[in-house]
């Protein structure tokens, strides 16, 4: 069977199993499938990407807004680039394909050139893996791909999640001439019927009978969580805290300064949580969880569920608002939340116009004030500054690497943010709005090669470096305090000497610069049209951070 051939089913398949975006790394041994895209084998969004590391988180980025990608990366070394995003997205629980081109068995393990035992290489990490050899559409074919998209899809009841398709092509790798050419008879040509595989709803269970009476309750928000959660809160009394990555803040409803709430007094007052996605970025939360005189109960429909401590009381796969009246109790004591959140706020705002202005918690705060777009949060320092210092991302859409909490491919996922949701090219974005990525200086580094990608698909996106000149987010962690200046800044800071105007033109990518975060608020006042990287100084102000933790203590 043609290797091009192979490809072309494939991709048809693909197509008409939903698949929403292929983003085609180059390669020889994947070259099959570039010859099947220029052919139109695949109608949906089909584009290449020089760098695997950048199309895996690209991918990640487009899964975060409802996308069902597929990376297509060729033999060897371009299958382990993809290591980190298959990571995240595994433990984000977001959907994507990684389809990677194989040198067929016989050249496995005898010294052939680009050849590795890649089969299975994501191991745990993925919800399915899937070897195919060349061979023509057929029901059986198509039959395996509609299992590898249910897998990553979650369907029937499992856990959405990267998919592993390992295709070995045997030469030739490029078209072949056609059959009529040679006189013989051209067979028709097979059209997929795809397995329509339908997920296994969750069935809601009662919250009287979960939940129970509480008079100092919390519903708390992570990554991943319930779209239900502000119906929870509105039906039953209890405040609604919710990270910045959550989703919550979209639906609205949400109490802010989750951090400082809960390491105030009222926080040793809880006596019930009810916790929805992945709450992973405060030990304060963590703590509430962990404390054996509070009924957690978590709702997820998937495992592993999140119960760090193993302190949880039940585990439901969906939960049914209250039925009962609020008890004059619990209302008031939400009446006392929202009060310790608006003196939060004022205490936060009085700590912070006390310093210098020019920290990433100021910064957070001026870019939620002066953006309306999607946000894009580097996922050590910035999200845990938008968490503790700004008072409402009321209505935002807020995206955050979260699942490994690592600064891989901030860059990438943001572009692919863009893409995603129609910030990119001659897309439809709405007018004087742009995407708004914030991240630290080490992680923008990290994927400088990334700004590439975001100049060729022509993002409507604005990369906020907040330079605090290395690692500042160690500086908030025990390290600040047991490393020595010179021993953190050689083995923590790691400051990097990065000229960002020249590395902006390198990439064809616009520049600006904001000493102060109120110049970033009139940057940011009138987005570029296209990508922009805008060099934000910060301080570092480690101190700040557990003085806003602690501001009503």
């Amino acid at each position: 069977m043609p290797s091009v051939d192979t490809a072309s089913a494939i991709l048809s398949s693909l197509d008409t199993l939903g698949v929403t975006h292929v983003l085609y790394c180059p390669g020889s041994r994947s070259a099959p499938f570039a010859y099947a895209l220029e052919a139109g084998s695949f109608s949906g969004d089909a584009r290449p990407i020089l760098d695997e590391r950048g199309a895996g988180f690209a991918a990640v980025g487009l899964a975060r807004t409802g996308a069902l990608p597929a990376i297509v990366v060729t033999s060897g070394t371009a299958v382990a680039e993809l290591a980190p995003a298959v990571l995240e997205a595994s433990h984000a629980r977001l959907p994507l394909l990684v389809v990677s081109a194989d040198r067929p068995g016989e050249l496995r393990g005898v010294g052939a050139s680009q050849a590795t035992h890649q089969s299975g290489f994501f191991g745990m990490h993925v919800r399915a893996s899937i070897d195919l050899e060349p061979q023509e559409a057929s029901p059986s074919l198509v039959g395996h791909l509609a299992r590898a998209v249910a897998a990553a899809c979650g369907a029937l009841s499992g856990t959405p999640g990267p998919v592993q398709i390992n295709v070995a092509f045997r030469d030739p790798l490029t078209p072949v001439r056609p059959a009529s050419d040679s006189g013989d008879e051209v067979r028709a040509s097979f059209v997929p019927r795809p397995t329509r595989v339908m997920g296994a709803p969750a069935v809601p269970a009662r919250w009287e009978d979960v939940v129970g009476p509480a008079v100092a309750g919390l519903i708390v928000a992570g990554e991943g969580a319930s779209p239900r959660a502000r119906e929870w809160s509105e039906a039953s009394g209890f405040p609604l805290l919710a990270e910045p990555a959550s989703g919550a803040w979209r639906g609205g409803g949400v109490t802010p300064f989750e951090q400082s709430l809960v390491s105030s007094p009222l926080g040793r007052e809880v006596d019930a949580v009810v916790v929805t996605g992945r709450p992973t970025l405060s030990r304060p939360i963590q703590a509430l969880l962990a404390c054996p005189g509070v009924r957690v109960v978590v709702v997820d429909a998937h495992a592993p569920w999140v119960d760090i401590s193993g302190n949880a009381s039940v585990v439901v796969a969906d939960l049914e608002p209250a039925r009962e009246l609020i008890r004059a109790a619990q209302a008031e004591w939400a009446s006392r939340v929202r009060e310790a959140a608006r003196d939060a706020d004022e205490r936060i705002e009085s700590l912070l116009a006390s310093g210098s202005g020019r920290t990433m918690l100021d910064l957070a705060r001026s870019v939620a004030a002066s953006t309306s777009g999607p946000l894009v949060l580097g996922a050590s320092n910035p999200v845990r500054a938008f968490d503790l210092a700004v008072p409402t991302l009321e209505g935002r859409i807020v995206h955050s690497n979260r699942g490994q909490a690592g600064i891989d491919g901030t860059v990438a996922t943001a572009v692919g943010i863009c893409m995603g949701s129609g910030y990119a090219g001659e897309a439809s974005a709405p007018a004087g709005e742009s995407v708004t990525a914030v991240m630290g200086d080490l992680t923008a580094c990290h994927d400088a090669s990334s700004l590439a990608l975001a100049a060729s698909v022509d993002a409507h996106l604005d990369i906020i470096v907040a330079d605090d000149q290395g690692g500042g987010i160690f500086a908030t962690l025990e390290h600040g305090r047991a490393a020595s200046a010179e021993a953190y800044d050689r083995w923590f800071g790691l400051a990097q000497s990065v000229d960002y105007e020249a590395l902006a033109a390198a990439y064809g990518v616009a520049f600006a610069r904001a000493d102060a975060p109120r110049e970033l608020e009139s940057l940011l006042a009138h987005p570029a049209n296209g990508p922009r990287l805008i060099h934000a100084p910060v301080e570092r102000a480690a101190h700040l951070y557990p003085a806003v933790r602690d501001v009503l203590s």
